[in-house]
């Protein structure tokens, strides 16, 4: 039984297909009051979610689960410590909008680079300018850091090969060989704010990301930084980008996620004249949405199955279950193994 709560699409028909075609009964808790819904969620095998917080009080009634899945990159909704402790899989869906978001952050950090809002903003107005105002530098000779190097900044990198530009990147459980094949020199994260021209984040939102680019390394960055935010808004202080923009200690910044969605209505990240936005949309082509549901669906039949999912969040828990040695990781499993010997060295 798979149980989809709070999702908000207009149809989930691929989903559906995909568990019938494999025996399996299908809710759609969409509607339902929340209550209920989670109801519905104490007999299932499987629960989809997209915004739903998954707590551990949440994760005390899901007494059939196998396995929580979450649509997205992203898994910072669910509580995966009470997740691994229950013993349910985590499960998400890396790589479903690489190639998108890797593109709208080259968008966004070119709208900054050639001013394209401003620009717009002025013709729209009836304005014309054949000399600008606002000075204008090429991107070749710059160079751009990468703060973290999974598969977003990975194909980052590979799209901006061929522009003439250093590559940068700092991530402390990536393999180096990843970014040697790309052109990518690795160093750590002040070194590369104090270097880079173009700074974009692509790091996942853990307890030791929160606030990772805070006013000290805001403080390090060129007064000609452009900052480019596509991963999550807490990895980033807005108060202290807000202070940086306004004291003109980095030029620019372009953010598609906000430390709150939506982020108020009379909020200074909403028409501040040196911030390019965009509402939380760099994930979604249509190809990117089809593939998310697609893989989402067919990783819950696979655990209901009495498989593993390719991607899990929380590799740890098959320890518990006694599934390790039957797993092989992916590269994101991989980052997150590193992660774990790195914090348990540490304690």
């Amino acid at each position: 039984r798979v149980v989809f709560v709070e999702h908000g699409y207009a149809t989930i028909e691929c989903e559906r297909q995909i568990v019938t075609a494999a025996g399996g009964e299908f809710l759609d808790a969409n509607a339902l009051p929340l209550e209920e819904a989670l109801r519905r969620c104490e007999d299932a095998d499987a629960i989809l979610v997209r915004w739903l917080k998954i707590t551990p009080q949440l994760i005390k009634r899901f007494r059939r689960c196998k396995i929580i899945i979450r649509y997205g990159v992203g898994f910072d909704n669910v509580d995966v410590d009470a997740a691994t402790a229950a013993g349910i899989i985590v499960g998400h869906v890396p790589n479903y909008c690489t190639d998108d978001v890797s593109t709208h952050a080259i968008a966004l950090l070119l709208a900054c680079v050639r001013q394209v809002v401003p620009n717009h903003s002025r013709l729209a107005g009836g304005g014309w300018d054949e000399n600008p105002a606002k000075l204008i530098w090429r991107t070749a000779g710059r160079a751009l850091g990468l703060v973290g190097f999974g598969n977003i900044a990975q194909a980052v990198a590979r799209k901006m090969r061929g522009w003439d530009m250093k590559m940068l990147a700092t991530d402390p459980y990536v393999d180096p060989v990843r970014a040697e094949a790309l052109g990518v020199t690795l160093i750590d994260l002040d070194r590369l704010c104090r270097e880079a021209d173009y700074i974009s984040l692509h790091v996942p939102l853990l307890p030791e990301t929160h606030h990772l680019i805070g006013a000290k390394e805001l403080g390090l960055m060129k007064t000609g930084a452009i900052l480019i935010n596509t991963a999550r808004g807490k990895v980033l202080d807005t108060q202290a980008l807000l202070t940086a923009l306004n004291e003109g200690r980095i030029a620019q910044a372009a953010l598609d996620v906000f430390e709150e969605e939506p982020p108020p209505a009379d909020s200074p990240l909403r028409t501040h004249p040196r911030i390019v936005s965009s509402d939380h949309v760099a994930w979604y082509s249509e190809e990117s949405q089809m593939e998310l549901k697609k893989t989402a669906a067919e990783e819950a039949v696979r655990v209901c199955q009495g498989g593993l999912p390719i991607s899990i969040a929380n590799p740890e828990v098959l320890h518990r279950l006694g599934r390790f040695a039957e797993w092989t990781p992916n590269d994101n499993a991989r980052w997150r193994l590193k992660r774990i010997e790195a914090l348990k060295a540490k304690t």
